[in-house]
């Protein structure tokens, strides 16, 4: 018997890979990959530790906090092409899965308003080091800011969460109708991922639990009170490091080591950006209420 999908409910569902004693299910209907279980909030809260962000593997990085550098142009880039969309401060931002806060600090810096979400508790330091106002769940900033938000994001976030569905619809709860919605995912239908195959660098159970592509990010945002304005391929700028720890954790054998050597020395400072098409930004925004599901969805695909 087939297993519903999380995402829209359809039962037309099969096995799409298995990763040890991992399986991602696919969805005939709305084309989602998901990991089945799926993780539980509980899970997350203590997966997502200090280790996550400092100690490597786990499909998490080597040493976040020494790539500020990085996170912060990111950052920057990211409140440029909010504003492009119409973003515009002094209107509140709600990073959700805001980690250290670089973004929100950015987005502070041009003029917003500025709220986080992480359930982590490593992530306290947005909040410690930055003064900035800080959610363990998105529920929580939902109570606090009900229709007041003019952004919510989700920057390589919502993959990993239980039920992206409900985070979405939070998200929407934040929002004032006509509110952006930024969320920047990996492509599972972009070139690099199906030249990958099952090597490709998202495949990480436990840790990535959702596998989107361009049609089921839009039925999610669709079934969430969205309409998706754009999917575009993205880069961002990393550390030599960074890649060199993202390739040591999936290669076996003498070439992890060198890789770990690389990303500890000072060569592993190095910036470069990434840019192999298969991590997009997406592009919506909040429906009014009284439009319900009715609302017609427009994606431009570039």
């Amino acid at each position: 018997m087939s297993i519903a999908c999380p995402l829209c409910g359809i039962a037309s569902t099969t096995t799409w890979l298995r990763r040890g004693d991992w399986q991602y299910r696919h969805c005939a209907a709305c084309s989602a990959v998901w990991l089945d279980p799926l993780p539980t909030d509980a899970w997350a809260e203590q997966f997502y530790d200090r280790g996550y962000f400092e100690g490597g593997g786990r499909g998490g990085y080597r040493d976040y906090l020494a790539d500020e550098a990085q996170h912060r142009a990111n950052g920057r880039a990211r409140v440029a092409l909010a504003r492009r969309h119409g973003a515009a401060p002094p209107s509140l931002w709600i990073d959700v899965g805001c980690a250290a806060g670089y973004t929100l600090v950015e987005a502070r810096d041009a003029g917003f308003q500025v709220s986080g979400v992480d359930l982590s508790p490593w992530a306290e330091l947005a909040h410690t080091r930055f003064g900035l106002e800080l959610f363990a769940m998105l529920a929580q900033a939902q109570q606090v800011h009900a229709n007041r938000a003019g952004v919510v994001s989700f920057f390589q976030v919502l993959e990993h969460m239980p039920d992206p569905l409900l985070a979405l619809r939070q998200a929407r709860g934040c929002l004032r109708a006509g509110g952006l919605l930024v969320i920047e995912t990996w492509d599972r239908s972009s070139l690099a991922a199906r030249l990958f195959g099952r090597h490709w660098q998202q495949i990480t159970p436990p840790s990535v639990a959702w596998l989107f592509d361009r049609k089921s990010i839009t039925a999610a945002l669709t079934r969430a009170g969205f309409e998706t304005r754009a999917i575009r391929a993205t880069a961002k700028v990393v550390s030599i490091g960074w890649a060199c720890g993202l390739l040591a954790d999936k290669l076996p054998g003498f070439l992890a080591p060198m890789l770990s050597r690389i990303a500890s020395s000072r060569l592993g400072r190095v910036e470069m950006n990434y840019r192999l098409g298969d991590l997009v930004t997406v592009i919506a925004v909040a429906r009014s209420t009284c439009s319900g599901n009715a609302a017609s969805t427009t994606t431009a695909v570039t």
